[in-house]
């Protein structure tokens, strides 16, 4: 039993495909009152045909739908620039270094105590041509030049000078190293200039003839 209808022609009476317009043996024209050539109407046919297309759409739209599931969707991804969290140069691709990634532990490193000062354990006071004395005597106006030596040499401390009697004899320190001064004899008479170097001290005694 075919699924198309077949139809007699009305001049010829002989049968044909229904999808014709025209019979093929005799020319003449379909007329919708024509006779069919077999007791299968029209009816049944179209409503086959219609299930068939029917099954085929939903067959379709299900296998295309299993596809879309069963594929995983792409994120577009932005194509990678240098400064951006993707681009090369930043802490998720891993090269230079960013703050937040993580490296190996760094080793602890005890800190190490702040070595106490040196402390002054002795001072002395000296001018040229007499050596080391503790007694002087010059003219007055005469001027001398005298120095500190603490030990020891590597200690930590100010140095400075004081006369009892400026009247008598004055000291000019030397600005670029206070270790050296000038002494000026002024006038007649005896006075005591003193070093101090931390807890440690020296004098000379000053005699200024006339």
């Amino acid at each position: 039993m075919s699924l198309i209808p077949k139809v007699k022609c009305g001049r010829c009476d002989r049968s044909y495909s229904g999808l014709k317009n025209k019979c093929p043996h005799c020319g003449a024209g379909r007329s919708r009152s024509g006779k069919r050539a077999s007791d299968w109407g029209d009816g049944p046919a179209r409503r086959m045909i219609k299930v068939l297309l029917l099954l085929t759409l939903v067959i379709t739209t299900v296998s295309l739908a299993f596809l879309d599931l069963s594929v995983d969707p792409v994120e577009a991804t932005p194509p990678d620039r240098p400064g951006t969290a993707q681009g090369p140069g930043t802490e998720e691709n891993g090269e230079n270094g960013g703050e937040d990634e993580e490296g190996p532990p760094l080793p602890f490193i005890t800190p190490q105590p702040t070595p106490p000062p040196v402390q002054v354990t002795s001072v002395d006071i000296h001018w040229r041509g007499k050596g080391r004395y503790n007694d002087m005597t010059i003219p007055r106006g005469g001027t001398i030049e005298l120095w500190s030596e603490i030990f020891p040499t590597d200690a930590d401390a100010d140095i400075n000078w004081t006369v009892d009697n400026n009247a008598i004899a004055m000291i000019t320190v030397n600005h670029e190293d206070n270790r050296y001064v000038y002494l000026e004899a002024r006038s007649v008479g005896q006075t005591i200039v003193r070093v101090t170097a931390g807890d440690e001290s020296a004098q000379v005694i000053v005699r200024v003839r006339g």
